[in-house]
């Protein structure tokens, strides 16, 4: 039991990346870069509750999904034990 807490207490770490010097106020539209969330290696539904996380943010923002972007999202994961 005492097991089980312990490794049920590790820390997710998450980064963000992006270019410094873009103007966002420009970019009113977006959608996900499916070739790199396909290459994500998480589970499905790992993978449906972040972009359901960020779409939520960027929507919060003012931002609007679309289907001709002017900004594309993708996610990249990395795990270790």
């Amino acid at each position: 039991m005492i097991a089980f807490l312990m490794t049920s207490c590790t820390s997710v770490r998450v980064a963000s990346d992006y270019d410094r010097n873009a103007n966002f106020n420009t970019y009113k539209t977006f959608a996900f870069f499916k070739d790199g969330i396909d290459k994500a290696e998480i589970s499905d539904l790992d993978k449906r509750r972040i972009l359901r996380a960020v779409e939520a943010e960027l929507l919060a923002k003012g931002f609007t999904k679309s289907e001709n972007p002017d900004l594309l999202v993708s996610i990249f994961t990395k795990s270790r034990d």
